[in-house]
């Protein structure tokens, strides 16, 4: 994978954003970039370059922070890698760009309660429809029966 060819158009789409790349030796490149670029970066991936195969959103929760890593195929991996407050886990969704992103979107709003803005259809994908509580995924998330025990 042709990484500075990559870089080129986001950095020209996002001039003001500092990109930064990590390399893995299984063939996988991290980039981080702030949330609200996001939706510009995939934009530029699929226009200006030869990446364009999502292959899955991932999420975690970390401390004061909730990551979305949107995994990349094309040769190589390349995942954008970005985090938002645990308090405000917001983002725009690239569903417009990507219709395929809607089932990863919803899974992650269901697990780590992140909202996708813009969302056309953020109904629940995986929780009963009755479901209370945290996201199963956020730290703070405890089990029906160890609820009871803690009260």
């Amino acid at each position: 994978m042709n990484i500075p060819r990559i870089l080129e158009p986001l950095q020209e789409v996002l001039p003001a954003a500092r990109l930064e790349v990590q390399t893995v030796p299984i063939d996988e490149h991290f980039i981080s970039l702030p949330p609200d670029n996001l939706h510009a970066a995939v934009r530029a991936l699929l226009e200006r370059s030869d990446v364009y195969h999502l292959s899955t959103i991932t999420g975690q929760d970390l401390d004061g922070q909730i990551e979305l890593l949107y995994h990349f195929w094309q040769g190589g991996g390349l995942t954008l890698r970005t985090s938002l407050p645990r308090d405000r886990a917001r983002i725009e969704t690239i569903t417009d760009l990507i219709p395929g992103a809607s089932f990863y979107e919803r899974e992650i709003a269901e697990m780590l309660g992140v909202t996708f803005l813009g969302h056309p259809n953020p109904q629940p994908l995986l929780l009963p429809e009755d479901w209370e509580g945290d996201p199963p995924l956020r730290r703070e998330f405890a089990l029906p029966e160890e609820r009871q025990e803690g009260e």
